[in-house]
């Protein structure tokens, strides 16, 4: 049996579980963003979920493998749909349960904690971890520790600090500290990219404060590469962004860039490794950047990142390759 920890309406998921079911295998899909898998109970014999679909019930432990693709355990297979109210002595106590802050929460993680750990240490082929965001600047330290060139980067809260950046002869961009929104709002998707600091972008007072922003400098890059590493080999594409102004900043913005296979030199896959051994990841997704004088620039690491744009590029047979990872083990 291959458990796997996604999401709803995830491809990547979806195309890994055809080739595992075409291979003979059972495969268990808890999704966060949905609740056909409720928590049942946990015993010295195994941690047990139910198919309220099937009414079905799996013990987590028996598994052969176990992806933590996205998303992971939430609140929804713990909980009701609803919580009741809670008075007492005419007292509505409500919002310990169901508020911004409640003890349902606490208790629900510590569950989740301890269901991850249990699984990580019984079940014997394991990709990727529970844990689905890294710290994109302490993940860059440890780039830097083990040779990599990274932009530097500074955070600012006051407009004297930004005038300093906008008047330097080094070009700078601005993007989130964290992961960013990705969110759809109605009929419309909201999206945060990398984005250019310009000259004349804002006319603001060196007094006025503001909430911290990460600034970094641009880097003139050559070609970018997108690595998916998959225990202990690189997959890598080069994208040609430099060749449309509207990608030139975020490739993310897309355009029918020019995409290759590219191998990694082996000096450069050395050091990448060792940053994914050092975070204790064994796959993931890297960008990295060959600047205009040919060195490589470290930019992040997503534990989670989307491969099927690596795969289908340059016929890599990405999802095949992870379904016989969970299966064989390597």
């Amino acid at each position: 049996m291959v458990l796997i920890f996604s999401q709803n309406f995830e491809y990547s998921t979806d195309m890994v579980i055809l080739e595992l079911i075409a291979l003979g295998q059972t495969v268990i899909r808890i999704n966060g963003d949905d609740d056909i898998y409720k928590f049942d109970s946990i015993t010295d014999e195994g941690i047990f979920f139910c198919n309220t679909l099937t009414n079905e019930i799996i013990n987590l432990e028996k598994a052969d493998a176990c992806w933590w693709r996205r998303s992971g355990l939430t609140r929804r297979q713990f909980t009701a749909k609803e919580i009741p109210d809670l008075t007492i002595d005419k007292i509505n106590l409500t919002e310990l349960l169901n508020g911004k802050k409640n003890i349902l929460d606490d208790e629900i993680r510590a569950i989740i904690e301890y269901i991850n750990t249990r699984l990580l240490d019984i079940v014997p082929i394991k990709l990727g971890k529970p844990k689905y965001n890294l710290n994109r600047l302490i993940t860059a330290g440890i780039a830097k520790k083990f040779g990599f060139k990274i932009p530097e980067h500074n955070i600012i809260t006051r407009g004297n600090q930004l005038t300093t950046y906008r008047t330097s002869k080094t070009k700078y961009v601005t993007k989130a500290i964290s992961n960013g929104i990705y969110e759809l709002v109605g009929n419309h998707r909201f999206y945060t990219y990398t984005e250019i600091l310009e000259n004349d972008c804002c006319d603001m007072s060196e007094n006025i404060k503001f909430f911290p922003s990460l600034i970094s400098s641009l880097i003139e890059k050559a070609i970018e590469i997108r690595t998916f590493f998959l225990a202990g080999r690189f997959y890598s594409m080069a994208i040609f962004s430099q060749s449309n102004e509207k990608t030139s900043i975020d490739y993310r913005k897309y355009a029918n860039n020019r995409q290759e296979p590219y191998l990694i030199p082996e000096k450069e896959s050395v050091k990448l490794k060792n940053v994914f051994d050092a975070l204790d990841l064994n796959t993931g997704s890297a960008d990295l950047i060959i600047d205009r004088n040919n060195e490589f620039i470290f930019l992040e690491i997503n534990p989670v990142g989307q491969f099927d744009m690596t795969s289908k590029p340059c016929n890599y047979h990405l999802h095949k390759k992870v379904a016989e990872f969970l299966i064989y083990g390597n």
